[in-house]
C-alpha cells in the first residue's frame, strides 16, 4: 500500500512520556498502514524505547525513528543533572532540533508532512512549528485530565492565587476541579517563570491547545466528573479519551511475580517511587517506611535502586525482613499491580502509576512529590475515595503503620478495594471493543489519515 500521508510525531524525552507516545504511535501505524509515521526524539530516549539491537523487530514498517539534539552543553553531567534543567535545555533548543529532524524524514520518504503529533509538554513548540510549516497539529497529554485543566485555566488560576490568602483555597471556579486547592498546583505553573522554558511551556499550554485540531488523552472519561470533561471540551476543538494500557514487559527478570505467587491474596505492600530522581523519598522518609514494614510484619515488594538503598535502610533491614518481603532494583510494574498478592500500592502517584494501579483493582497509600502528583493523590483520596494520603504529608513511621492499617486492615479499606474493583470493571468495559476509548480511537486514526 503506498504512503499517502506523513505525520511528525515531537516527542517529550524524559520521565515515562516516551514509551507512553511511542506506544500511541505503534498502535496508530497498525490500524493506519497508509501513513508514515516520524518519530523525533533525543538518542538516549529513542534508545530506551526502541533498543538498536531489537529496534527492526519492534517498529512497525510504517513507522521510523530519528535521533535529535538534546541540548545538552559538551561536558555535561547527565548523571549527576537534575530533570528540571535536562527538559529546559532539551526545550530551548526543541524548536531548531526538531525542524531538523522534520527536513531529515521529508528528505528520507519524498513525503512532505501533513500534520504534527506532539507529547502536551511540547504542544508550544509544536504548535509554532506546524503554523510555520502549514499543517494541523494534534497534541496528546500524557497527564491527567486534573492536570490538563488546571493548564488550560492557568491565567484564571494565576489571577485568583495573587489574591488568595490560603493555600488551601479551592480552585471551585473550574468547571470538575471544587476539591482541588491551590496547595496541589504544579510548582512549575505557580512560580515566576523568570528563564524557565519548562515554566513558559507549562504556562502557555492553556492559550495554544485550543489551536490544535485536537487534544488526546491518556484517559478513560469514566473516570473523570461530567463537568470536568464538558468544561474541557468547551475549551478545545475536539478531545479524545484513548486511556492506553501499557505493553507488560517480556520478562520478569527480578522474579517478582515467582514472589507473589508465593504469598496470600491482597496481603502485600508494593512499594514504587518511579525510576527518576525527580520522585525520590528523602533518606528519612526512606527509612521511617522500612521501620513501619519491619515493626507490622507486612508481607512487601520494593522497587528501589541500590544507590538509594545503600544510603537510606536501616542497617540489617533486609536480612531481618528477608522472610516478609523482597527490594529489587525494577519489578514489571503493570504485572505486579494485577497480580492477586497485591494488596496496596505505595506510590508518589505518577499518572500512569495511578493508571496501571486502578487497572489492576489496587487501592493506593499517596505520597506525592513533585509536578502534577498532589492533584493526582487528591483525586485519588477525595474524589474516587481508593487511597488515602500519608499524615502530614510527608512519610513517618508512626503515620505509615496507620495506613497501611487502614488499608490493609481496616473497614474504610475494604470500602476502597470495593471501590477500586468498580473503577477496574468500568475500565474493562471502556477499554473494550465496544468501548468509548475505541470509538476515539477510530476517530483519531480517520483524522490523521485525512487532515
Amino acid at each position: 500500500m503506498p504512503l499517502e500521508k506523513h505525520v511528525a510525531v515531537c516527542n517529550f524525552p524524559l520521565s515515562s512520556h516516551p514509551r507512553t507516545v511511542a506506544k500511541l504511535v505503534c498502535n496508530l501505524a497498525a490500524a493506519a498502514p497508509n501513513v508514515r509515521f516520524s518519530l523525533l526524539s533525543t538518542a538516549k530516549s529513542n534508545d530506551s524505547v526502541f533498543p538498536p539491537s531489537s529496534r527492526a523487530a519492534l517498529l512497525p514498517s510504517n513507522v521510523r525513528v530519528y535521533d535529535i539534539g538534546d541540548g545538552l552543553p559538551a561536558g555535561y553531567d547527565k548523571v549527576a543533572s537534575d530533570p528540571r534543567v535536562e527538559a529546559d535545555l532539551f526545550l530551548r533548543a526543541a524548536p531548531v532540533n526538531f525542524l531538523t529532524g522534520i527536513d531529515v524524514a521529508v528528505r528520507d520518504t519524498g513525503i512532505k508532512v501533513s500534520l504534527l503529533l506532539n507529547d502536551g509538554l511540547v504542544s508550544l513548540v509544536a504548535c509554532e512549528l506546524a503554523e510555520k510549516m502549514h499543517v494541523p497539529w494534534v497534541a496528546f497529554w500524557t497527564g491527567a485530565p486534573y492536570a490538563l485543566s488546571v493548564h488550560v485555566h492557568a491565567d484564571l488560576i494565576l489571577r485568583l492565587r495573587q489574591n488568595a490568602a490560603d493555600e488551601e483555597q479551592t480552585l471551585d471556579m473550574i468547571p470538575g476541579l471544587s476539591v482541588m486547592r491551590m496547595a496541589d498546583l504544579p510548582e512549575e505553573l505557580v512560580k515566576d517563570p523568570g528563564t524557565s522554558m519548562i515554566s513558559r511551556s507549562l504556562r502557555e499550554v492553556g492559550n495554544v491547545l485550543p489551536r490544535a485540531a485536537a487534544v488526546i488523552l491518556n484517559s478513560f472519561q469514566e473516570m473523570y466528573p461530567e463537568p470536568l470533561t464538558a468544561g474541557l471540551k468547551s475549551k478545545l476543538s475536539i478531545l479524545l479519551f484513548l486511556g492506553l494500557r501499557p505493553s507488560p514487559p517480556a520478562s520478569d527478570k527480578t522474579g517478582c511475580l515467582t514472589w507473589l505467587d508465593s504469598q496470600g491474596p491482597q496481603t502485600v505492600v508494593y512499594i514504587s517511587f518511579g525510576s527518576g530522581t525527580l520522585t525520590n523519598l528523602t533518606p528519612d522518609e526512606i527509612t521511617a517506611l522500612a521501620e513501619a514494614l519491619e515493626s507490622t510484619r507486612t508481607p512487601f515488594l520494593w522497587s528501589l535502586n541500590d544507590q538509594l538503598k545503600a544510603r537510606s535502610l536501616p542497617g540489617g533491614f533486609e536480612e531481618r525482613t528477608s522472610s516478609l518481603g523482597r527490594i529489587v532494583p525494577w519489578a514489571p510494574q503493570s504485572q505486579v499491580l494485577s497480580h492477586p498478592a497485591c494488596g496496596v500500592y505505595v506510590t508518589h502517584c505518577g499518572y500512569n502509576s495511578v493508571f496501571e494501579s486502578v487497572a489492576g483493582g489496587v487501592s493506593m497509600i499517596c505520597r506525592p512529590v513533585a509536578v502534577d502528583q498532589m492533584l493526582t493523590a487528591r483525586a485519588v483520596d477525595e474524589v474516587w475515595g481508593i487511597g488515602i494520603g500519608v499524615e502530614g504529608g510527608v512519610i513517618t513511621k508512626i503515620g505509615m503503620v496507620k495506613a497501611l492499617e487502614v488499608v490493609l486492615r481496616g473497614e474504610e479499606g475494604k470500602e476502597m478495594r470495593k471501590k477500586v474493583g468498580e473503577f477496574r470493571q468500568r475500565l474493562q468495559v471502556a477499554a473494550g471493543p465496544e468501548g468509548r476509548a475505541e470509538a476515539d480511537f477510530k476517530t483519531l486514526v480517520e483524522l490523521i489519515s485525512t487532515l
